[in-house]
């Protein structure tokens, strides 16, 4: 499996909610990123790393994602921050690269082993 994939988002269709909470209304960005969590316990992304932007990150579990009909609600405050961040400098569109991660099972006697 390939363990990093690039999601393109048209920002003028991710709104956010009172709480803060991405509203991903472009359905191709939404369909990738539930492919994505149904694959995989939890992806991350890094974004921004240069001149204006700081280097942001974000974890986001597959708990974190809620469908609402067509949409996806992203409940990850990190997210939300570099989404934000993206369309504060006026972009209209942002690629964004997901890490995949799997959880592993870990045994006390693995850790001990020398």
């Amino acid at each position: 499996m390939q363990s990093e994939w690039g999601i393109l988002f048209h920002l003028d269709d991710i709104r956010f909610d009172a709480y803060g909470r991405a509203l991903i209304r472009d359905a191709a960005a939404a369909q990738r990123l539930q492919g994505l969590l149904n694959q995989a316990d939890a992806i991350a992304c890094r974004s921004g790393c240069g001149a204006p932007l700081s280097c942001d990150t974000a974890l986001i579990l597959r708990e974190e994602l809620t469908s609402l009909g067509p949409d996806l609600l992203v409940n990850n405050a990190e997210f939300s921050t570099i989404i934000r961040k993206r369309k504060a400098v006026g972009a209209d569109e942002a690629v964004i690269v997901f890490s995949v991660y799997r959880r592993a099972e870990v045994t006390l006697s693995a850790l001990e082993a020398s």
